[in-house]
């Protein structure tokens, strides 16, 4: 299973999620869902990069 495939399934439940759980309370997540959006896609990609660059087999010897 590559990054793509966990990511958009992540996505889906928590928008899945958040839809619920407004649903279920007086919360308004609509305000927040934007920035918890970018918060978490910035931390996935820093991530992403983070285990990507340990995985360099070139060096310069």
């Amino acid at each position: 299973m590559n990054f793509r495939n966990i990511f958009w399934g992540i996505m889906l439940i928590v928008v899945g999620a958040l839809f619920l759980i407004e649903e279920l309370s007086d919360f308004d997540f609509g305000r927040y869902f934007l920035p918890v959006i970018l918060i978490v896609s910035g931390g996935l990609l820093l991530l992403k990069h983070q285990l990507g660059t340990g995985h360099n087999t070139n060096s310069n010897y």
